[in-house]
């Protein structure tokens, strides 16, 4: 009888390859013998360690995602692009700085896993939007996705939804996250973060830049929280739990609250361009 998790990983491994046009494109670009994985496909062999964690590398999963039930598997891989990124020929004047956002990953490796983000909204004043984030390694860098559900609390309807893709780095003393909205391409943030020196990121502060989406798109800013909610999530639920609320919402933490509204008042929180005084 086929054991559970050997039965997880075909499923998994399977869904994972159908994010390719085809298994022979996955195995060129993953230099690796066509006949020897569709064995690893069809159950007849295994991966030894080495061949696993290159195929976890390059998939952008932990080998315990690729052996988690499928369901949840299923749920996560929405969150992730798979072989999002690939290598690229690059000026020689750029290669340092991708040797620095190799660099700081391992001091990022910390971060992984799931967070709610919190800021002010810069479309709709005064109110504060809950966003799902998840930082994840990939072959040496460090990646997030982030959704955003915008549906506030007093209006009915469907949601807004929208997805962002980006990479962590470190600079300085600095966490500096930096995304592109990942279907019409016209919007990009920035946020500056403190890093924990714990073990695990529990809480992390700083500044987002970025554009409003309705109207002119005028630029804005506002100070920002992460919140680590856990390695793995109920992703439909905490989707659910992200929207608009109230600045002051029983719905929102209070140590959201403190942050956020400690910032200037101006504008509802957000800090419009133009000279930033630390404080």
């Amino acid at each position: 009888m086929q054991d559970r998790t050997d039965e997880n990983f075909l499923l998994n491994l399977k869904l994972a390859c159908s994010y390719f046009t085809s298994v022979s494109e996955l195995c060129r670009k993953l230099a690796i013998n066509r006949q020897q994985f569709m064995k690893y496909l069809t159950g007849r062999a295994y991966p030894s360690r080495h061949t696993m964690r290159r195929l976890c590398d390059f998939l952008g999963f932990d080998e315990h995602e690729l052996l988690m039930p499928h369901d949840q598997f299923r749920e996560i891989i929405t969150l992730r692009p798979v072989g999002a990124v690939h290598e690229l020929e690059l000026p020689e004047r750029m290669t340092a700085l991708m040797a620095q956002l190799r660099r700081s990953d391992s001091k990022l490796k910390i971060l992984n896993g799931y967070y709610f983000q919190y800021y002010f909204s810069f479309s709709t004043r005064g109110y504060i939007l809950r966003a799902l984030v998840n930082v994840y390694d990939w072959r040496g860098y460090t990646f997030y996705r982030r959704i955003e559900r915008l549906r506030s609390e007093a209006i009915a309807g469907p949601p807004d939804i929208y997805k962002y893709d980006g990479i962590v780095t470190m600079v300085g003393d600095k966490i500096h996250m930096i995304d592109q909205e990942a279907i019409t391409k016209n919007e990009l943030s920035h946020a500056i973060l403190y890093p924990s020196y714990r073990n695990r990121a529990t809480l992390l502060t700083g500044l987002i830049v970025g554009v409003s989406g309705k109207g002119v798109h005028q630029p804005a800013a506002s100070r920002v929280l992460l919140e680590y909610v856990g390695r793995t999530v109920n992703r439909r639920r905490a989707i659910e739990g992200c929207r608009l609320y109230a600045s002051q919402s029983p719905d929102v933490p209070e140590v959201v609250q403190e942050f956020l509204l400690s910032a200037s008042a101006d504008a509802g929180g957000i800090t419009r361009p133009g000279p930033i005084h630390a404080s």
